[in-house]
């Protein structure tokens, strides 16, 4: 059986007296698509929020590609290849849908070789995806499809 993508290994969270998460185990092989489900205030979110670095876990076990991980910012899950698409949209209205998509993860000051390979990698996206979304539309004037989207 093939390396699994991701694994969460007795992963704890409490947040004073509210367990939050209780000895979760998760498995992701790669290529699959996986839904996590739940009552409100089941944890889902923060067993999401522990694996995309906003949540440390009191307890358990982070590993990617079956190597044991240390993810402390979002940055760190995006190093390992780690996304993650929020329940609620994040985007800033009066921005562009290229300036979304690299915000955070410029790599200038002068943001051009950042807006250029983002560019070119959200073009890539859409042809292998179709999505479809125009890079220099703003948000606010976007249809709730759309910006889901992005």
């Amino acid at each position: 059986m093939a390396q699994a993508a991701i694994e969460l290994v007795g992963i704890n969270k409490s947040f004073g007296a509210v367990r939050a998460n209780r000895d979760i185990n998760l498995e992701v092989a790669r290529g699959t698509i996986h839904g996590i489900v739940g009552e409100n205030g089941a944890g889902k979110s923060t067993l999401m929020s522990i694996l995309y670095g906003f949540y440390q876990a009191d307890s358990g076990e982070i590993r990617v590609g079956g190597k044991p991980v240390s993810i402390n910012t979002s940055n760190d899950a995006i190093a390992l290849g780690i996304g993650m698409v929020h329940q609620h949209f994040m985007l800033v209205d009066n921005f562009t849908v290229l300036e979304n998509i690299i915000l955070g993860a410029e790599n200038d000051a002068l943001l051009k070789s950042s807006i250029a390979k983002a560019r070119s990698e959200l073009e890539r996206l859409e042809r292998e995806y179709g999505l479809e979304v125009d890079p220099d539309a703003v948000i606010e004037e976007l249809p709730v499809g759309l910006q889901q989207r992005v």
